[in-house]
């Protein structure tokens, strides 16, 4: 029998089984421990460099120095503004304006000569003015000048919420990161090999959403949204499952269009004619899904494909920033500005200021021209 987990031997977190780098810590699991007792914070491998600084070198492994090195690359970057940027090559956190990787080296966010554009983002999420957790998750994922983006809206009450919503990014990240996994062939694979791609992933995360509630009856009925996107010289491919949503901001009319579709029965009575866009607004069913992972074994996925031009927004966001902002609202703030950061800085300060009545998330990317040489 497949083993269930895959536990990490530094820092004992257990793993979805597929995957090739430790969610908590980064490192390869298939390496032995380097550092005994490494618990992943940056705070102790930074206090240990500090004190061999202090000291005479020599006093140490040279090898064990540069092994803390490693390590302390491998920590969330401190005073990040917003959620880390992945390596899909070896898992590393970014800053989200990383153009490379502070580990491998790999090009992340670099630009696309082909297409003369450079993509931007930002990803931020918060807990709201009246929930006591967050059980929504977001990533961000990139290598090549490609970039892959997840909102997860978890469901389910206590903790099973936030658990099936970051399975999901565990699952995502286990199914794209390192070569084992092919990241490194990504940019080279067809739009219909990379939707293939998208819809294995979020497959693999509803399987692995059901069995983890199957195994732990105080999980029993937990669920999640997922809508993920990955964004490659003028496309975006969409892979989507609940009532997390994709928009499109056109940065030249300056319009915005809801790629996704809501799986809720709310839309499904709008799409019926039964309600209005706006009595669907305010209906105390609005957020009941019809369709979510960890719900049945056979999941439809919704895969969408859409141009980009130079100028262009992908809002991606879970419905703590739409039960407080109409549509218009969301195009006019990141269109005012030319830096996704400041644009999902305002989007959830807005909401929060309407109330925060849920969590909420939004990630931005943004399709900017640069100069061909």
């Amino acid at each position: 029998m497949k083993a269930a987990t895959r536990r990490c031997p530094r820092c004992n977190y257990e793993n979805v089984p597929q995957a090739v780098y430790c969610f908590r810590c980064n490192r390869r699991l298939d390496e032995a421990p380097v550092v005994n007792g490494l618990d992943g914070t940056g705070s102790l491998i930074e206090g240990a460099l500090r004190f061999i600084r202090q000291r005479d070198h020599s006093l140490f492994e040279p090898g064990r120095i540069e092994r803390l090195r490693r390590a302390r690359s491998k920590v969330l970057p401190e005073n990040l503004n917003g959620e880390p940027l992945t390596c899909l090559r070896c898992g590393t956190y970014n800053l989200p304006t990383a153009t490379h990787c502070v580990h491998c080296n790999a090009p992340l966010l670099v630009p696309n000569e082909s297409f003369g554009t450079q993509l931007r983002l930002s990803g931020r999420t918060s807990v709201g003015r009246i929930r006591s957790n967050n059980e929504d998750s977001l990533a961000l994922w990139s290598l090549d000048g490609l970039a892959l983006a997840l909102v997860a809206d978890g469901m389910g009450g206590a903790a099973a919420g936030e658990e099936a919503s970051r399975l999901v990014v565990e699952v995502v990240q286990a199914c794209f990161t390192g070569s084992e996994r092919g990241s490194d062939q990504l940019i080279a694979l067809s739009e219909d090999e990379l939707g293939e791609r998208l819809r294995d992933a979020i497959e693999l995360a509803n399987r692995t959403v059901a069995e983890r509630a199957r195994r732990d009856a105080s999980r029993r009925g937990m669920g999640t949204t997922a809508t993920l996107a990955l964004v490659h010289s003028n496309r975006v491919l969409v892979a989507h499952v609940g009532d997390s949503r994709l928009y499109l901001v056109d940065g030249h009319d300056r319009t915005i269009s809801q790629i996704t579709t809501d799986h809720s029965f709310v839309q499904a009575l709008v799409a019926s004619g039964h309600l209005t866009a706006e009595q669907a607004r305010y209906h105390p069913m609005g957020h009941v899904l019809y369709r979510a992972l960890g719900q049945s074994a056979n999941l439809e996925i919704d895969l969408y494909q859409h141009a980009l031009r130079s100028g262009d927004r992908l809002v991606l966001c879970s419905d703590g920033l739409t039960r407080h902002l109409e549509d218009h609202e969301i195009a006019e703030i990141v269109l005012r500005t030319l830096n996704p950061t400041e644009a999902t800085l305002d989007l959830v300060e807005l909401a929060n200021e309407r109330g925060g009545e849920d969590n909420i998330s939004v990630i931005v990317l943004q399709l900017d021209s640069v100069a061909q040489t």
